[in-house]
């Protein structure tokens, strides 16, 4: 099997440009519901070509409010006044000042040990399927697991 086989074409993307702010919104709308509490929540974030820039996922945003907490006085209760002074720090920068830079993609044709090895190498829970540099699909550990394991679920 390739990683053409079991991709997901509809990837959830975002300009590096837009602010943090948006990102949230986007993974709020894709991800906010109950029914994804176990999935892998993240944006692939493109240049203004397209082309595969990084990753945001929900741990590169609470990083980025965490590092924005230093320097505060922390209240002896965290309330939403003080989570909205965190989000105050960030929410005008860019997601590219928060994301992660993952150089890290495969082509459709990546045999599905391959894309196996890079996911427990680096401890992933996507990598971004790419032709040339634009994006084109997207592996979630999930469905890469079902799809070397489908003898397991008969």
């Amino acid at each position: 099997m390739k990683a053409s086989d079991i991709m997901v074409t509809d990837v959830p993307t975002i300009s590096q440009k837009s602010p943090v702010s948006e990102a949230v919104r986007l993974l709020k709308q894709n991800f906010g519901d109950a029914s994804f509490l176990n999935a892998a929540p993240g944006l692939i974030v493109v240049n203004g070509r397209g082309e595969l820039a990084g990753i945001l996922s929900p741990l590169s945003i609470i990083t980025a409010l965490l590092e924005n907490a230093h320097g505060l006085d922390l209240p002896t209760r965290l309330n939403d006044e003080f989570f909205a002074r965190l989000c105050d720090g960030i929410k005008h920068k860019q997601v590219e000042d928060v994301m992660e830079r993952q150089a890290i993609s495969v082509t459709e044709d990546a045999l599905l040990t391959d894309v196996a090895e890079l996911f427990v190498k680096h401890r992933f829970q996507r990598v971004p399927v790419v032709t040339g540099k634009k994006v084109v699909g997207i592996i979630y550990r999930s469905r890469l697991l079902f799809a070397m394991a489908k003898s397991l679920l008969q």
